[in-house]
Order: structure tokens, then C-alpha cells, then sequence
């Protein structure tokens, strides 16, 4: 077990460029990690062991991540040594996560609000319009298999975009970026007046979608995001619990 059993290949290629969403995927991916392994292990002591590794495999994903990201508190936490981690101390942990956690979620889904708009399903039947009309040069392009996969993945993401009620339309210019990026290595298509034009075309429709729906609200003013708040005051101290005085206790090494 190990950190890129979690942070696989295919999952950072998903992981967005905003820090603080990529933080909030890593806190999923770890959880389900463990769950994975929980679910799969025996109930003897191998299958303990495997749990308690697989846990402490998480809080390093999670603390080396958010050095990374600079997320604090988690930055400045130190790594609790492998010896004498178990569930209890993995419990401890994961409550106090899901506290800032929780924070976490409620920023991101403010600010993902600002770039969500609810798009006329007029609007929508027209950029899928357009989008079909790009799926149709990529199919009859001349291109390898697997970069036609790409281009087809990603034009399912537009179209899936499309289907929720607000629209992200940052993520849906940056997913037609990303088309028009992929495309650009197929000769035929880079030269493509008819491919340019509907690009253009959805563009400015995500555009003039955008200033419709801030003309119709008003949005608050953009602040920073604010830091994470501890789930307890500084001066709160938990009651100590007795620990095996050759390992320590992983209250000391988690700095809440």
C-alpha cells in the first residue's frame, strides 16, 4: 500500500488547477480508499494490519497533499509515525477532518456558484447543436483511436455540463479549450473553417449566456477564501488517554 495507490495517474489528471477543489477530491479519494480496503480485508489480524496501514496511508496522502497545496492546518501537521497507529488515533483524526472539511465544501460550492448560470433550454438544444456538429468532424477526421477517445470524452463531459440545472460555464469553456486543444493535432481539423466556426460560435454563446444571467442577479462581491476555522478554541485541551509511553500519543503530533 502506498500514496499513489490514492493519487493514481488517471485520478490527477482529473484533479482541477484551484487548490482548495483539488484538496476536497484528495479528502474523497482518500476516504474511499479506505473504505476499499476495509470492505476487502479478513477479520484476523493481517486483515487489521492492512486496515491500520491503509488509514495511515490516507493521513500521509492527506498531509503531504495539503503541503502541496498550502491548505492549512494540514500544511504544518507532522506525519504520526506508523508504529502503535490505529483505529482509535485514525478516529481522532478523521473528526477533526471532517470539521475543516466541511468548511472546505461550503467555500467551494460559493464559489463554484459565481461561475453557475441556469441556461434557456433554448440556449442548451443550440450548443448541443454545435457540439454535435464537432463530434461529427471528429468522427470522419482521419486521427488515432485513442486520441478520437479523448476528444469523445471530453465532449461528453460538455454535454453532461449541459444537463444540470446550473452550468458551470468556466468548466464548460475549459472543457471546449481542452477540445479544441486536442483537435489542433489532427491536421484536417486545425484547418477547419467549419471546426473554427462552431467554436467560435459556442464560445460567444457561453459569453452572452454569462452576461444575461448577471444582468438578471446580483452576485456579492469576490473575497478571498477565509481560513479554516479549528473545531475547538486554542486554549481546549482533550483529556489524556492513557498511551504506551514507547510510542507516544498521536494528540502530540496532530497541531489542533
Amino acid at each position: 500500500m502506498g500514496a499513489m495507490e490514492i493519487l493514481t495517474e488517471e485520478f490527477l489528471a482529473e484533479l482541477p488547477d484551484d487548490s482548495r477543489a483539488a484538496f476536497g477530491m484528495v479528502l474523497r479519494r482518500a476516504d474511499t480508499y479506505v473504505d476499499e480496503v476495509v470492505r476487502g480485508s479478513s477479520d484476523d489480524y493481517a486483515g487489521a494490519y492492512a486496515c491500520d496501514t491503509a488509514r495511515h496511508t490516507a493521513v500521509n496522502t492527506i498531509i503531504a497533499s495539503a503541503k502541496r497545496y498550502e491548505i492549512e492546518p494540514f500544511a504544518s501537521m507532522t506525519l504520526p509515525p506508523r508504529k502503535g497507529f490505529d483505529f482509535e488515533k485514525f478516529i481522532e483524526f478523521k473528526v477533526d477532518l471532517d470539521h475543516y472539511a466541511a468548511q472546505l465544501a461550503l467555500d467551494n460550492s460559493i464559489r463554484s456558484k459565481r461561475d453557475a448560470v441556469a441556461i434557456e433550454p433554448k440556449v442548451k438544444d443550440r450548443l448541443r447543436q454545435h457540439v454535435h456538429g464537432i463530434k461529427t468532424l471528429i468522427d470522419q477526421a482521419d486521427m488515432p483511436e485513442p486520441l478520437r477517445a479523448v476528444l469523445h470524452k471530453r465532449i461528453a463531459e460538455f454535454e453532461a455540463a449541459l444537463d444540470k440545472p446550473r452550468v458551470n460555464l468556466v468548466a464548460l469553456a475549459g472543457t471546449m479549450v481542452m477540445i479544441l486543444a486536442g483537435a489542433a493535432n489532427v491536421a484536417t481539423l486545425l484547418d477547419s473553417p467549419v471546426l473554427q466556426k462552431l467554436v467560435v460560435t459556442i464560445m460567444t454563446t457561453i459569453g452572452e449566456a454569462k452576461a444575461v444571467d448577471e444582468a438578471k442577479r446580483e452576485l456579492p462581491p469576490f473575497q478571498p477564501p477565509q481560513a479554516l476555522l479549528a473545531p475547538r478554541p486554542p486554549n481546549f485541551s482533550r483529556p489524556k488517554k492513557a498511551g504506551n509511553p514507547s510510542t507516544g500519543d498521536l494528540d502530540d503530533d496532530i497541531p489542533f
